[in-house]
């Protein structure tokens, strides 16, 4: 009995090592594929890892027999291999023969292949790993509670251990060090009586691990990321490098990098030299001194109109960057700057390392910074400003959609209508954009704006709007109150002077919008009139033009998805049927995913599980039961973290706080239902619980987040946990309960339920995102119930138990 114990304790020791490991890779994998190609491929990651405990699931359902026979010696192989593959499979994945990259995907299809390859690498280290905890599951499945909560356990401590290394180490250096827990979990299954036959396995194991982490692989960046754009250039380099949650920081010098969007061409002057900071790759900002001539470029941009048209002592900037919108501020002399940043890791190098690079903007007289997302300080905040100002939306030459998926909460509507609500009665809100091609950038914002004074019951926009442009920066402002006579005669003044052209003015006419930089298409004016004209016209417009322009919002708050299906003919059309992907890369990049992940779990799980026959009763109970549990969980998880991106202000807090909280939760849930017993009528109660809860959560998180958004970081952790804990502790007694209880009754059934569990599991990783992008996050809660509504009804219905 002692020693039976003393096994199971070891089991669970190892099961909770090996998944640390795998959650931490995971998240590792996502920060440095954001680093080398971009953001969107987070789901992919989640998609190949429960691909691979999928697949694992089917493969010990067709070798079932030999594996167990041989459990002893295959547990410590599998986690260990494992680990060795997660050590080296990024640096493999990095060489130039598999090195893909998602600009060439829709033009050189060998690209494809490169992806394909890329998939089968990152599924190795889960699929290994999993097939160890699936072994321990299958041979102990009296004690799955147990087994189940020791996995859960260590999988919620795996996500916050890899946000506290990525302080800590470069994330080339991730992959090596999250292997060790790997291995060691092999270590602790080595049964005594082969612990010498393992010795030298384990030596190589050893040096394999060190080789990998003090020779760690270049991440070598896609051509067509900013930072490799800039560093072709001659006598550039980065000069410093700061790892952390918030991305990879890169400080680049160089002789020719020059910034000054919105310039006007009568500026007498060069624009000086400055360095930069780029994020994860991505252009992050100029580094902006005292220097003799380095402001005086910014009286001659289209930015500078709210101070000329007024004074502004009390200034807001939301996403104060590197700091040149607050010198703005500062040159003009405003007197109260609050400066919003929240990537704590750069605003940390400004003030300290980099402090005589940008003459210690942060710590300036006047000006205070709020380390915090500025949503959140939108709506903790009472005070009244002068100006509210933005960074320029985009980038120059545009960004081929590649952040048609990201949640930009800060150009909602309802941030615009806060903003609106912090000016006082003279303030006014100043946002750029670089004016692409198919218009839209511009017009959205124009749409946003003007939808928020419609639904304040103003719908004059044009008298509360004004707008200017160079040659490829726009300019919008809108004032708390309509623009006076003199307002509008002094924007005038201001784009007689430096050449600009107003665009949104009252009484503005067709030869003042081109009489400087004239546009190659002048159905922008229309669009633009369009817009301000009525609701009924921006309807109309919205439903007709080829691209998504309507207002993004907190449900659906991607404001730079711009593609529509129904366009694509279209588009096609006009463009060619090549260049339609590269309006939007990352929107297409999403269902390409989901179509090879169908395809994938496909192969890789159900069509396996055809070699040993689907036999036994009520096969429909079960696909239902266990697909519906698989559906249910992931969509759950996945909203939650897009919900809560908001409410910590950085996704990688998010990703961390819910999936830790889930995990582990859900794994207490799992330990407790151990002392059940497997009955229908338990079953259903569970499943009630988890859809009453759901139905709450669809109609009160929002309003509950936002007005707890306000609290404290440690509030908010503790709020948080109160939120998910509950009906995560239910979420994860349905798997285990319904696996015994047809274990019980359905015994050849079982790795069907496996794998069927496994593939929708897999594929809703990946549908939950596209469900938010295309209908709203309110829908993703509404299936994920109607989900567990159908694992209720099998249950109320089904005579056979399973």
């Amino acid at each position: 009995m002692i020693n039976s114990y003393t096994h199971l304790a070891k089991l669970s020791v190892s099961l909770v090592l090996i998944s640390i490991a795998i959650i931490a890779y995971q998240i590792a994998l996502i920060q440095i594929l954001s680093i080398v190609q971009w953001y969107h491929f987070a789901y992919m990651i989640i998609s190949v890892a429960l691909l691979g405990f999928g697949a694992a699931g089917t493969f010990i359902a067709i070798f079932r027999k030999f594996l167990l026979k041989n459990i002893d010696s295959l547990l410590p192989v599998l986690m260990i291999l494992s680990g060795l593959l997660m050590a080296v499979v990024v640096g493999i994945s990095q060489s130039s023969l598999i090195r893909f990259d998602s600009y060439r995907l829709f033009s050189d299809y060998t690209n494809a292949w490169r992806l394909l390859t890329t998939y089968l690498l990152f599924f190795l280290p889960f699929f290994f790993g999993a097939l160890a905890i699936g072994l321990i599951f299958v041979k102990h499945i009296n004690k799955i509670g147990l087994l189940y909560f020791a996995n859960m356990l260590g999988s919620g401590i795996g996500s916050l251990a890899a946000i506290i290394l990525m302080w800590y180490f470069f994330p080339e250096k991730l992959p090596a060090l999250i292997s060790i827990m790997a291995v060691a979990a092999g270590l602790v299954a080595v049964p005594k009586k082969l612990r010498s036959g393992f010795a030298i396995v384990i030596t190589l194991s050893v040096a394999v691990v060190v080789y990998s982490f003090m020779i760690p692989p270049d991440l070598k960046l896609s051509e067509y990321k900013a930072l490799s754009k800039i560093l072709n250039l001659p006598d550039t380099k980065i000069i410093e490098k700061e790892s952390s949650p918030y991305g990879l920081i890169d400080i680049v010098a160089s002789p020719y990098i020059r910034y000054a969007p919105g310039l006007s061409i009568k500026y007498p002057n060069q624009v000086s030299v400055n360095n930069a900071v780029f994020n994860n790759g991505n252009w992050f900002g100029p580094l902006v001194s005292l220097k003799a001539d380095s402001l005086n470029y910014l009286k001659y941009t289209t930015e500078f109109i709210p101070y000329f048209i007024n004074r502004r002592k009390d200034v807001l900037i939301l996403g104060a960057g590197t700091g040149r919108l607050i010198w703005q501020a500062i040159s003009n002399n405003a007197t109260n700057i609050i400066a919003v940043e929240p990537n704590k890791a750069v605003t940390k190098l400004l003030m300290k390392k980099l402090q005589v690079e940008v003459d210690s903007v942060y710590n300036r007289k006047g000006v205070k910074l709020n380390s915090i997302s500025p949503r959140t300080y939108l709506l903790k905040s009472s005070s009244k400003f002068d100006l509210i100002t933005l960074p320029v939306i985009g980038s120059f030459g545009g960004t081929s959609g590649l952040f048609a998926l990201q949640e930009q909460y800060i150009l909602t509507k309802e941030a615009f209508n806060e903003m609106w609500g912090r000016l006082d009665d003279e303030g006014v809100l100043s946002i750029s954009t670089w004016i692409d091609y198919p218009y839209r950038k511009p017009l959205k914002i124009l749409a946003t704006l003007t939808e928020m004074l419609s639904d304040r019951g103003i719908e004059n926009a044009k008298d509360y709007i004004a707008a200017i442009k160079n040659w490829n920066i726009i300019t919008f402002l809108i004032k708390r109150s309509a623009l006076t006579q003199k307002e509008i005669f002094d924007i005038r003044e201001y784009c007689k002077e430096m050449n600009f052209d107003p665009v949104i003015l009252p009484g503005v006419s067709d030869s003042e919008r081109e009489q400087f930089n004239s546009l190659r298409d002048k159905s922008f004016y229309v669009y633009i009139d369009k817009i301000l004209s009525s609701r009924a016209e921006r309807e109309k417009l919205y439903s007709e033009y080829a691209f998504n322009i309507r207002p993004a919002t907190d449900n659906k708050p991607y404001f730079s998805q711009f593609l529509q299906w129904k366009s694509v003919s279209q588009l096609s059309r006009l463009f060619g049927r090549q260049a339609v992907p590269f309006f939007e890369v990352g929107y297409i990049l999403l269902y390409l995913t989901f179509i090879q992940i169908v395809l994938f779990a496909f192969l890789l799980i159900i069509l396996p599980l055809f070699k040993i026959g689907w036999t036994g009763t009520n096969k429909l109970g079960t696909f239902i039961y266990f697909g519906g549990i698989g559906i249910g969980y992931m969509f759950v998880e996945i909203i939650f973290i897009q919900r809560f991106t908001l409410y910590f202000g950085n996704v990688i807090y998010a990703a961390a706080a819910v999936i830790s909280l889930m995990l582990i939760s859900s794994g207490f849930g799992s330990l407790v239902s151990q002392k059940l017993n497997a009955k229908q009528n338990r079953i259903i109660g569970i499943v009630f619980l988890i859809i009453i809860s759901l139905i709450l959560y669809a109609i009160f998180l929002s309003s509950l987040l936002r007005t707890t958004i306000i609290f404290s970081l440690t509030t908010k952790i503790i709020f948080t946990t109160f939120l998910i804990s509950p009906i995560a502790f239910f979420m994860g007694m349905p798997f285990p309960l319904g696996l015994r209880l047809l274990s019980s009754k359905n015994d050849v059934q079982v790795p069907w339920a496996w794998g069927i569990n496994g593939i929708f599991s897999v594929v809703s990783a990946v549908l939950a995102t596209i469900v938010a992008v295309e209908m709203g996050f309110v829908w993703v809660m509404v299936f994920a119930a109607v989900a567990y509504g159908l694992v209720l009804l099998v249950n109320l219905r089904t005579g056979e138990r399973y």
